[in-house]
């Protein structure tokens, strides 16, 4: 990411077919759906437009089919993204990855062990 030099950065994206690319602004959660006083179910306006800006900057991007390994940096500029594919790479969970790093965070919190997953600046996941 920010701290590859540009020459290995490209001969590594040729050899393992990554995609790096960049999505500018300040990152923000995903917001949570709201209820409208009509009961309909939506997505707050700031989250479609942060999933809109990911979409713009990806207008080059590969299709990936199978496993894949994802490098995401947040800053205060914008969001760097790395997309990896992994060859043979297999795992009986069939949860999204990032819902068993949320339960994990929220249970951690439930649990009194961090005061609120907030702190987290860094997570390393892998499903086996």
């Amino acid at each position: 990411m920010t701290d590859k030099s540009k020459d290995s950065s490209k001969t590594q994206k040729e050899e393992r077919n990554e995609f790096t690319f960049f999505v500018e602004g300040r990152p923000i959660p995903k917001g949570r759906p709201r209820m409208s006083r009509k009961g309909r179910v939506y997505t707050p306006k700031e989250t479609v437009l942060a999933e809109k800006s990911y979409i713009g900057a990806a207008v080059d991007a590969p299709r990936y089919e199978g496993p894949i390994e994802v490098e995401v940096e947040f800053c205060e500029e914008g969001t760097y993204i790395t997309v990896i594919p992994v060859e043979e790479w297999k795992t009986k969970l069939r949860g999204d990855l990032d819902n068993y790093i949320k339960l994990c965070l929220d249970g951690l919190q439930r649990a009194e062990i961090i005061p609120n997953d907030r702190s987290v600046v860094k997570i390393t996941a892998i499903k086996t």
